[in-house]
C-alpha cells in the first residue's frame, strides 16, 4: 500500500505524458494521419491500460504473491551503485565536461543524419518475386505450355529459389475476370480463351535473404527468363510497391511564365540543368513535339477601315472552319425521330486559301453615304507558323510546365532535389531568368518536406501537452524544465542509432521520436519526485541526488529493459513488417538506452544548476494517510552518519 502511495502520482504522470504526445494526430493532414492514428490510438488505450493494471492489480497480487518474499541484496550491484555514485560526484565537479559533450554529440548527430536525406517511407521488399511471362501469339497450346515449362525449370535453377508455382493468367483488360460477378457458364467461356499464351509464376526465395541479397536474386531470375526464346516477362518482388511508388516519385519542377512561348523555352533549359545533376536521370517536360498552329494577328484599324468588328471577323473565321451542320427538321424512319448531320467538305479551309476568305464591308464616305464591298483575310491580318505544347496547365491564373525526372538507385531524392534548387535559385539570379517566371520544386521532395513540416508541428504540440502534465505532477513550474532535457539526450540516442545501422529518416522513424517524447520523460519524472521527497526529508541537494541515482537506478534500469528487448525481435526481423517498422525500433532502443544512461548523469546536473531552492511541500491528503510511509531521507542519513 505504501509503495502505491509513494509511486502513485509518478505513474500517473509518466503514463498521461506517454499518452498525450499522441493527441496532436488529429491535426495532421489525411496521409499522416491514416497511417499514423491507428498506431496512436492503440498505445494510448494499452498506456490506460496498464495504469489501471499497475495502480489495482499489480499491488493486490504482490500483497499475496510476495507476501513471503524477502529483499534480496546483489553484491555486484551494490558495486555498480558506489562506482556510479562516485562518477556522479565527479560530474557535479567537472559539470561543463559532460554537458558539452552531450550537446556536441546531439549536434552532430542531427547533421549527419539530416545530411542522408528523408524518405516518406522505407523500402520494403520480401521473399517472394513475381514473374508475368506470354508467349509469342502465333503458338500453339502445347507449344505455349512447353515454352512456359522451359521459363519454370530456368527459374528453379536460380540460387536461392526454394519454390516455384505457375498460373495461367485470365485477366481480361487487367482486371480477373473470376471478379467480375459473370454467370459461372460466361467466366468458364472467357477462362477457357485465356488459357495459355499468359501466365503469372509466384517464386518463393529463401527467407534468410537480405535486401541486398534479394534483388541479386531478382536480376538472375531476370537473366534466366532471358534465356528462353519465344517469350517476354518481367520479374517484381512483392511488397509495398503500390504504396511507396506511389509516394516516391522522383522530382518535379513547375516553371511559371507569362506565356506559352517563354514557358516552354525555360522549361527546356530546366530540363538540361536537372539532367546535368548528379543522381537524376530521363528529365522531360512531358510536352512533345507539340501541334502545328496558324497564329492570326488582326490589325484592329484595318478592321475598323472596312466597317467591321474583330468579333465578326472571328466568328465568320469560325463558320468557314465548321463543315459539319445539324439539319433544322430531323428525319422519322419507321417512328424514330432522327438528327441528320450534313458534312460540307467539297471546298475545306487549307492554309493556302485561309487568307482569301472574303468578308462584306460597310464604308460611310464624309457625305453620310455608305459603300457597300468586299475584301479579304490578307487585308486586315497576317498570320504565323508555329506550335504549341500537348498540354499546359494553369494554377491561379497562371500557366506552368512541369518538369519530371526519376532518381537513379542509391541516391536520396531530398538530397539531391536540394542541389537542384541551388541551381534554379542561382539561375533565377542571372540575366538569363525571363521576366515573370518562377519554379518550384516539388514531387517526392515536397511531399517530403510536407510530411517533415507536420510532424515536426505534431513534436512541437506534444511538447506543451508533456510540460503541463508534469507541472500538475510537481506543483511547480521549474521542475519539468529539469525531466525535459530528457528529450533531446534521447533524440541523440535516437539519431545516433540511425547512423550505426544506416537508417534514413522517414514518417515511420519520426513516429519513433514521437514515442520517445512521451516515453523517455518517465525516468525523469521519477528521478526528479523522488529527489524531491528526500530534500523535503532534510536531505541536502547532492546527496539527495546521488542517493536517488542508487535507489531508482535498478527499477530504471528494468523499465528501459523490457522495452529495448520487446523492441528488438521486430528490429531483427526481416519480413515486410519489420522492415516497415525498423526505423521506429531502431530509434526507441537506442533513444531509449541512451536516455536511460543520460539521465541518470545529466538529470542530476541539470537539477543541481536550476533547482537550488528546497521543493514545495504540496499537502496531497491527511496527515493520517502519511504517517507509515517509510521515511527515505533519515534512512539514507543514518547510513551517511554511520559511514563518517
Amino acid at each position: 500500500m505504501q509503495g502505491a502511495k509513494q509511486v502513485g502520482m509518478s505513474i500517473v504522470a509518466s503514463t498521461l505524458t506517454s499518452v498525450c504526445v499522441f493527441v496532436p494526430v488529429i491535426f495532421t493532414s489525411e496521409t499522416v494521419r491514416n497511417l499514423m492514428q491507428p498506431m496512436s490510438l492503440c498505445i494510448g488505450y494499452c498506456l490506460m491500460a496498464s495504469l489501471i493494471v499497475a495502480i489495482s492489480v499489480v499491488p493486490a497480487a504482490s500483497s499475496t504473491v510476495l507476501k513471503k518474499a524477502a529483499p534480496k541484496k546483489l553484491a555486484w550491484f551494490e558495486k555498480v551503485q558506489d562506482k556510479y555514485g562516485k562518477s556522479l560526484e565527479w560530474c557535479f565537479q567537472h559539470r561543463a565536461i559532460p554537458l558539452g559533450a552531450a550537446i556536441v554529440l546531439l549536434a552532430f548527430c542531427g547533421w549527419w543524419v539530416f545530411s542522408m536525406g528523408i524518405t516518406l517511407l522505407p523500402e520494403i521488399t520480401s521473399n517472394e518475386a513475381i514473374v508475368e511471362i506470354s508467349t509469342t501469339a502465333d503458338m500453339s497450346k502445347e507449344d505455349s505450355y512447353d515454352v512456359a515449362g522451359q521459363v519454370v525449370e530456368a527459374l528453379m535453377a536460380v540460387d536461392h529459389v526454394e519454390e516455384v508455382g505457375i498460373t495461367t493468367d485470365t485477366s481480361v483488360a487487367g482486371i480477373d475476370v473470376g471478379q467480375l460477378g459473370l454467370p459461372k457458364a460466361i467466366t468458364d467461356l472467357l477462362n477457357a480463351a485465356n488459357s495459355y499464351g499468359s501466365y503469372k509464376i509466384n517464386v518463393k526465395l529463401d527467407e534468410s535473404l537480405s535486401s541486398t541479397q534479394i534483388e541479386t536474386a531478382r536480376q538472375a531470375l531476370e537473366d534466366a527468363l532471358g534465356s528462353v526464346e519465344n517469350c517476354t516477362g518481367t520479374v517484381e518482388i512483392s511488397g509495398m510497391q503500390e504504396l511507396t511508388s506511389m509516394m516516391a516519385n522522383g522530382l518535379s519542377v513547375k516553371v511559371y511564365g507569362p506565356d506559352t512561348a517563354t514557358i516552354t523555352q525555360l522549361a527546356d533549359k530546366v530540363v538540361e540543368m536537372v539532367n546535368n545533376t548528379e543522381g537524376f536521370t530521363n528529365a522531360t517536360t512531358g510536352l512533345g513535339n507539340g501541334d502545328a498552329t496558324i497564329e492570326l494577328q488582326i490589325d484592329r484599324d484595318k478592321v475598323r477601315a472596312y466597317g467591321l468588328t474583330v468579333a465578326q471577323v472571328y466568328q465568320q473565321i469560325a463558320a468557314d472552319l465548321t463543315t459539319t451542320t445539324t439539319a433544322k427538321t430531323p428525319v422519322v424512319v419507321d417512328g424514330t425521330s432522327m438528327t441528320v448531320q450534313i458534312t460540307d467538305n467539297l471546298d475545306p479551309v487549307t492554309k493556302e486559301n485561309m487568307m482569301g476568305i472574303a468578308f462584306e464591308t460597310t464604308t460611310m464616305s464624309a457625305d453620310g453615304t455608305t459603300t457597300t464591298g468586299t475584301c479579304k483575310l490578307s487585308d486586315i491580318a497576317t498570320w504565323t507558323v508555329g506550335t504549341a505544347p500537348d498540354s499546359l496547365t494553369s494554377e491561379n491564373q497562371t500557366q506552368f510546365v512541369t518538369v519530371t525526372a526519376d532518381t537513379l538507385p542509391g541516391y536520396n531524392t531530398t538530397v539531391q532535389a536540394r542541389q537542384v534548387k541551388k541551381t534554379l535559385d542561382a539561375y533565377t539570379l542571372t540575366d538569363e531568368m525571363p521576366e515573370g517566371c518562377s519554379f518550384d520544386v516539388g514531387g517526392e521532395s515536397g511531399n517530403v518536406n510536407k510530411m517533415t513540416n507536420e510532424m515536426v508541428q505534431w513534436l512541437a504540440l506534444a511538447l506543451p501537452f508533456v510540460y503541463l502534465v508534469m507541472v500538475a505532477q510537481f506543483q511547480s513550474l521549474l521542475s519539468p524544465f529539469i525531466v525535459l532535457f530528457t528529450i533531446p539526450l534521447a533524440f541523440t540516442g535516437g539519431l545516433l542509432g540511425m547512423l550505426l545501422t544506416g537508417q534514413q529518416l522517414t514518417m515511420i522513424s519520426l513516429m519513433g521520436f514521437i514515442v520517445l517524447m512521451g516515453t523517455v520523460v518517465n525516468n525523469g519524472i521519477v528521478f526528479v519526485d523522488y529527489t524531491n521527497q528526500l530534500r523535503l526529508g532534510g536531505m541536502e541537494r547532492r546527496a539527495a541526488l546521488i542517493a536517488t541515482g542508487k535507489t531508482r537506478m535498478r527499477p530504471i534500469l528494468m523499465t528501459t529493459l523490457t522495452t529495448v528487448l520487446a523492441m528488438l525481435q521486430t528490429a531483427l526481423s526481416n519480413d515486410m513488417a519489420g522492415q516497415l517498422m525498423r526505423g521506429m525500433c531502431v530509434v526507441i532502443i537506442c533513444g531509449l538506452s541512451y536516455a536511460t544512461l543520460m539521465t541518470l548523469y545529466i538529470v542530476p546536473l541539470m537539477y543541481d544548476i536550476l533547482f537550488k531552492k528546497p521543493p514545495l511541500n504540496v499537502d496531497i491528503g491527511s496527515e493520517e494517510d502519511l504517517d507509515d510511509i517509510p521515511d527515505d531521507a533519515a534512512e539514507f542519513l543514518a547510513q551517511a552518519n554511520a559511514q563518517a
